[in-house]
């Protein structure tokens, strides 16, 4: 289980029950105030009983309160000084650029603790050995889907990613078992998403998922899970710190892969790049 409170709650917060994700949310917005409360002042707070305080954190992979409280000061002993939180409308451009850098930092941070490696390696194996990858994701999603689509391509991966929702799933169902699909979505429930991992897994394709949430519909669905750990607020609502976190999850995955082909990958690096060297002007 990681050791990082914050990232795991954030996380699994959709998973909890609605009692617990009142106490979960208090432990967001207050972590200073929480490692000094008790659970019975905790589950006051949060207006739940104190066994509600303990239950959420079993749930969220701790023996108990203690045990939260512990991860949670860890959390506060590295955590920025500077303005943080979300973007407000009387922002001057000064804070809205700290705001908006330590939240991009804070996702690429949190990311860099919940994503586990063995998970990494294995979606690493699964794109390497592939027939073909297909990349799926609806809004910005689709956007770092996109992007890892031009990234596989130039170290030879035969890559593609379709955004209009009827394509995806006409693609999918020509898909077999030595077929991977990648279905990126924050919250984990985008219904597109999910209809094409729902397919996937009929025509017997390999399923990875890029996601905020370890608990979700896409998921359960999926047979390596990549998490990324980023919180979007009302004025970050164009998943301005998700979509930094899931690039980089991207960018992992893709160095993974070039590592494990490296003579191939420098290859067809060599080939692409030389193939659209005259159209970028200059030397």
């Amino acid at each position: 289980m990681s050791l990082y409170c914050l990232p795991l709650i954030r996380g699994r917060l959709p998973g909890l029950r609605p009692s617990e994700q009142k106490v979960a949310r208090f432990i967001m917005g207050n972590p200073e105030d929480v490692v000094n409360m008790s659970s019975v002042e905790l589950g006051s707070a949060a207006g739940v009983s104190e066994s509600t305080v303990i239950k959420c954190s079993q749930r969220l992979g701790f023996e108990g309160f203690v045990q939260l409280k512990l991860a949670l000061a860890r959390d506060l002993a590295v955590a920025p000084t500077t303005a943080f939180g979300e973007v407000e409308q009387g922002d001057a451009p000064d804070i809205v650029i700290q705001k908006i850098f330590n939240a991009n930092s804070a996702a690429l941070s949190d990311t860099s603790k919940v994503l586990d490696p063995e998970q990494l390696g294995e979606a690493a194996a699964l794109v390497s050995q592939a027939r073909s990858v297909s990349l799926f994701g609806m809004g910005a999603s689709g956007i770092v889907a996109l992007d890892a689509k031009q990234k596989l391509i130039r170290i030879g991966v035969l890559a593609e990613c379709e955004l209009d929702p009827h394509l995806q799933l006409t693609r999918v169902s020509l898909l077999g078992p030595t077929d991977v699909v990648v279905g990126i979505s924050y919250s984990g429930e985008t219904i597109d998403t999910l209809e094409v991992l729902r397919l996937a897994k009929e025509v017997g394709a390999r399923t990875i998922c890029i996601t905020n949430h370890p608990g979700s519909s896409a998921a359960q669905r999926s047979d390596v899970v990549l998490v990324a750990s980023a919180a979007e607020s009302s004025l970050r609502g164009g998943a301005l710190a998700s979509r930094i976190a899931q690039l980089s999850v991207v960018d992992c995955l893709f160095v993974l892969v070039a590592i494990s082909r490296y003579e191939d990958a420098m290859t067809c690096l060599v080939k692409t790049k030389r193939a659209v060297a005259a159209r970028k002007g200059g030397s």
